[in-house]
């Protein structure tokens, strides 16, 4: 990064974990707030009735925000189940491809549904990791044996060969979904150690610290990534965000999901979720700043998505140079510049 005078030039950031193929869908709608399980729903009425061009067309308006905010990668879930089938993936592939001087973008083909609710979605995620370098996602709370569904998505990575395996891990925060310790025993006797990401992980602030102790020690072991998403606040309590950093665990900052129905609003400015973060679990101090920072300015672990972006070489401008203000207002970039040739 370099500084000079008031001017702050510093990579782009990341925002490594967004739903661009459900973004911006409350634009079409009105919101009305309800549980999680009505919104998923009234979700699953939309995607029904989702096409190609309706996908893109959303998806981009998404990722033009994200762009404008000075983020240069993203690594975006996209839903396969009977209901959408692989429109989704067809459409973000196709985004990726006109947007590929700008940001990149990694997809996890993601079981949103469940294997219960729709057995089809299976097949369906076999072909998508076909479609290109595609990654898988599973939720644990989606079917009733959440340890059944992990097995699942992993038996389907390993069959594939897939660059990387994420999961939605105990997003409710509720004790009895607790199932990041079998993601990390799954990871570790698998032999999958740094391929794996697990996102939310809430349940881990509501267990006894000495279960949190033992689960944080899990998740070094296996190589875990964690991911987490502020806006989760809404419902339930942030995972032990301090804890996972001192214990060394890579902890990285994602949107979620961006003017959808779980989430209304959604700038998909990084700086708006460090801030969030920066407030949520006082990270005042200044080397505490410093760690917000580098949570969003961390470059992929995937070797291919890395290099793609160091060839993009895309740096951004701010009219401060201290890590405080930007946390402080979440200013848009002065400027995107490009240091290729």
């Amino acid at each position: 990064m370099k500084a000079s005078d008031n001017t702050w030039t510093i990579p782009g950031f990341s925002n490594e974990h967004a739903h661009l193929d459900k973004g911006m869908l409350v634009l079409g709608t009105r919101y009305e707030d309800a549980p999680p399980a009505v919104r998923g729903e009234w979700t699953r009425g939309f995607k029904a009735d989702f096409t190609k061009t309706d996908i893109y067309t959303r998806a981009e308006q998404a990722l033009l925000n994200m762009i404008s905010y000075g983020t240069t990668y993203v690594r975006t879930h996209v839903d396969v189940d009977p209901l959408v089938g692989l429109k989704g993936i067809e459409a973000i592939l196709e985004l990726k491809e006109n947007y590929a001087k700008d940001i990149v973008i990694d997809i996890t083909a993601f079981n949103q549904e469940g294997f219960e609710r729709y057995s089809e979605t299976e097949q369906l995620l076999a072909e998508a990791l076909k479609m290109g370098r595609i990654g898988i996602g599973g939720h644990t709370l989606t079917d009733s044996d959440g340890e059944k569904h992990i097995q699942r998505i992993f038996n389907l990575a390993e069959q594939y060969d897939v660059p990387w395996i994420e999961f939605h891990t105990d997003e409710s925060g509720k004790p009895e979904h607790f199932l990041l310790p079998n993601i990390a025993e799954e990871t570790k006797q698998r032999g999958l150690n740094g391929k794996v990401y697990a996102i939310h992980c809430n349940t881990l602030a509501n267990v006894s610290d000495d279960q949190a102790k033992a689960t944080i020690e899990q998740v070094v072991e296996a190589g875990l990534h964690v991911v987490v998403c502020p806006t989760a606040i809404a419902t339930r309590a942030i995972t032990r965000t301090k804890e996972l950093l001192k214990s060394g665990v890579r902890l990285t900052l994602g949107s979620d999901n961006i003017g959808d129905l779980f989430n209304p609003l959604g700038s998909g400015n990084m700086l708006n979720y460090a801030q969030m973060l920066t407030y949520i679990h006082r990270f005042y101090e200044p080397d505490e700043m410093q760690s917000i920072h580098d949570m969003i300015t961390q470059k992929p672990l995937d070797a291919q998505s890395r290099e793609t972006l160091e060839q993009l070489s895309i740096q951004v401008v701010y009219g401060t140079n201290r890590i405080h203000e930007l946390l402080a207002h979440a200013p848009k970039p002065l400027a995107l510049i490009s240091n290729k040739g």
